[in-house]
């Protein structure tokens, strides 16, 4: 009998790295409406904070001291995807009024897409089938 490799899996997680994990905690409090499920650290030099978006986890660990992220890394590096059911461009307003770097409602082949970005400019896309 071949098990699956995630059969024994609780959980599954995407990591996004910050400078600070309590400025972001309160940003995503401010901005974003979110209240962490766990603030924490890994060790004194790796405090991190999980948020539970749309049934997955979300965490947030601290880069080393010294080391940013820019925005221009974003099209080499992970992003988070949320899967929206209604208009974008109400999402897009709400964070627009809490003053969150938002782009233009886009569009592909299948999908419209909203891009906006966190205190360390990690990339968040809001998505819609169309």
């Amino acid at each position: 009998m071949t098990t699956d490799i995630f059969d024994d899996a609780s959980m599954a997680a995407t990591i996004l790295r910050v400078r600070n994990v309590a400025a972001s905690v309160r940003w995503y409090r401010e901005k974003l409406g979110l209240e962490p499920i766990h603030v924490g650290a890994d060790g004194p030099a790796h405090p991190f904070a999980s948020y539970a978006i749309a049934g997955t986890v979300v965490s947030l660990w601290q880069l080393p001291a010294g080391q940013v992220r820019t925005q221009q890394d974003n099209d080499r590096n992970s992003y988070v995807v949320v899967v929206m059911n209604q208009n974008l461009e109400v999402a897009r307003q709400a964070l627009i009024d809490r003053g969150v770097e938002v782009g233009e409602v886009r569009r592909s082949a299948n999908n419209e897409f909203v891009w906006f970005y966190d205190l360390d400019d990690n990339r968040f896309e809001l998505s819609r089938a169309v």
